[in-house]
């Protein structure tokens, strides 16, 4: 019997880590017009990224389906092993509930699934986590309940480069988006309750990163737990910030993620943040 830990592609690791960390990723669907692409598998994230700069519509996402999830579980029950989905928080996709529905179809198997309340690089830290507890020795049981205990604990903190994909995404009007292009404004968000929420704005990128560390500082980060970078298309700015933050605040294990379609559709191409495990 083995503990599987299945999550999806809204935590942007590499699928490569699939192989390492022996886990499954589950890809969503990426939709730009009439095209549709398999996150990882057809769609890398530099394609994803150069649609994103031509597009004048935001493409779409598909859920992960129950019967996905249901294929996915049968081959490890008929195995007898214990099941952990850690997928995208409920409040920002169906995932959640496509994953439970399958659940039922496997009655007295032991499947978990968990509500992260998180995505992105802020999921791909608590994957990160339950991977390690997984390798120390702990069964599925005790893996949720320390993922649970730690979901709420789990903070998000990113500044947003380019207006224009907020604008096309309705989140900010046309006037709005002109006028903060002029000015320089970088919105700050963070992910709360499991939704993404705006937060702060700064003048400029540099204010921005600062922005995020001095809340970052505020909660103060449990270097127990790996701390996780992600960017969107702008490695230059995920260089810059986690040097800022080595050199301003505690830091344990460093990790980075490059942002891919869930929240690349949303934030667009210029966006870097941190997340980590507040003390």
């Amino acid at each position: 019997m083995a503990i599987r830990i299945i999550t999806d592609s809204s935590c942007d690791l590499p699928f490569s880590k699939q192989q390492e960390w022996d886990i499954d990723i589950m890809p969503f669907h990426v939709f730009f017009g009439k095209d549709e692409y398999v996150d990882g598998k057809d769609l890398t994230r530099q394609q994803f990224y150069e649609l994103m700069y031509k597009t004048e519509e935001l493409p779409k996402t598909a859920q992960i389906t129950p019967v996905e999830f249901a294929d996915i579980f049968r081959q490890y029950v008929e195995a007898g092993d214990e099941i952990v989905v850690l997928p995208i928080s409920r409040e920002m996709s169906g995932t959640y509930n496509c994953a439970m529905l399958a659940k039922e179809e496997f009655p007295g198997a032991t499947i978990y699934v968990v509500d992260t309340l998180n995505v992105t690089f802020a999921l791909a830290l608590m994957v990160d986590c339950a991977v390690k507890l997984r390798d120390a020795g702990m069964d599925a049981k005790g893996i949720v309940q320390e993922i649970e205990n730690l979901t709420k604990r789990v903070r998000l903190y990113a500044v947003i480069g380019d207006l224009k994909y907020l604008k096309l995404g309705g989140r900010l009007s046309s006037a709005g988006a002109a006028v903060g292009t002029i000015l320089n404004i970088k919105p700050i968000i963070c992910i709360r309750d499991g939704k993404v929420i705006g937060i702060n704005k700064a003048r400029g990128l540099k204010a921005g990163y600062q922005s995020v560390l001095s809340y970052a500082k505020k909660d103060g980060i449990n270097t127990d737990y790996p701390v996780y970078f992600g960017h969107s298309d702008f490695p230059e700015a995920l260089e810059e910030l986690q040097k800022l933050a080595s050199e301003q605040l505690p830091m344990g294990e460093m990790n980075s993620c490059d942002i891919g379609p869930i929240v690349g559709t949303h934030a667009g191409p210029g966006a870097v943040g941190i997340a980590f495990i507040e003390k």
